[in-house]
């Protein structure tokens, strides 16, 4: 896990550095301007607190490993991410090993999707749509904004939104497998970000501990989640892909509503019927039935096939919320 996290760092900072204008060369460190030291210092806690998060996403809900299908994710998201505003962006995708419907965006490039929602997708259209929502949060940076907006009382609360129980042995892995130093330049530098509210100090891990108690009980403002849908399609279909595709998706989960486990997305979410209502607004001003876009039936059939069977997959959506959030 600790290899994985430093390879995420590396891989995600240089592409951070790159989109904020920085080059490096290989013999010296480049002089930066005042400016330029205050960017960079504000990726790095965006990174620090995305890959916290992260990592504990992960630590809740297990990594489902399978190199092929982890490939074809990351293929498939980072180049619907690439038709968008953010194209010098790179992105790390994981399966989640949960039955629960749902995929989480964390700031700084690393988006989480549940075995769940890959199951209710029917084509790589769908899947696209889906990373493409996700891709439009870290994009446009909408955790981090929220964060950033929030004073030092309203962080605690949002920590602590998801209970008050903490499981030590979940306490004690997260600690080996979430490698942030709360006292880091990264942390100083968001303390300074947070506004004149904020508290000198304010650690990656609080922040982080805030962004999933969001992620996982709160959600984000509607208002994010109905931009994400629109820029996730305007993604996709640029990419190629059926423009009908995350409404077909939204609209299946409206129709099995009833037993599928939904609970985290309709909690953290605008209710599918009404996510949809709006997606099929903004394909009549797309004309999207002029549109002709790949459905990708038979290669995403050929990755599903790698998935397990529902009864191997793990569903802790009742347990250990608090575990994740709490962890330190």
């Amino acid at each position: 896990m600790k290899k994985i996290f430093l390879t995420l760092s590396l891989s995600i900072t240089l592409a951070l550095l790159a989109a904020a204008g920085f080059s490096i060369a290989a013999e010296e460190a480049p002089q930066l301007s005042k400016e330029e030291e205050r960017k960079l210092g504000e990726f790095r806690a965006e990174l620090d607190i995305g890959r916290n998060m992260a990592g504990r996403l992960i630590a809740y809900y297990g990594e489902y490993n399978d190199e092929p299908l982890n490939g074809y994710l990351n293929l498939v998201g980072n180049y619907v991410a690439q038709q968008g505003p953010f194209a010098d962006r790179r992105y790390m995708i994981k399966l989640l090993n949960s039955e629960s419907v749902n995929a989480f965006a964390c700031p700084g490039g690393y988006i989480l999707v549940t075995l769940g929602a890959l199951r209710q997708a029917e084509n790589e259209a769908e899947l696209a749509a889906i990373l493409g929502h996700e891709s439009a949060h870290v994009g446009n940076r909408h955790m981090m904004k929220t964060l950033l907006s929030m004073d030092k009382e309203k962080l605690d609360q949002a920590a602590k939104a998801s209970g008050s129980k903490q499981d030590p042995s979940m306490a004690s892995r997260m600690r080996k497998r979430v490698q942030v130093t709360e006292q880091s330049e990264a942390a100083k530098t968001l303390a300074r970000y947070l506004g004149s509210t904020s508290v000198a100090g304010l650690s990656i891990i609080a922040a982080a501990k805030a962004g999933l108690g969001l992620i996982l009980e709160k959600g984000l403002d509607h208002r994010l989640e109905f931009e994400a849908d629109q820029e996730g399609v305007k993604y996709a279909v640029a990419a190629g892909y059926d423009p009908k595709a995350l409404s077909n998706f939204l609209g299946r989960l409206v129709a099995r509503q009833k037993v599928l486990n939904t609970k985290t997305l309709e909690k953290t979410h605008p209710k599918p019927a009404e996510r949809r209502a709006r997606v099929e607004q903004l394909l009549v001003q797309m004309k999207a039935d002029t549109i002709i876009g790949a459905k990708g039936v038979e290669r995403f059939a050929s990755m599903q096939q790698r998935m397990p069977a529902v009864a191997n997959a793990k569903n802790p959506e009742k347990t250990a919320k608090t575990e994740a959030v709490k962890g330190k």
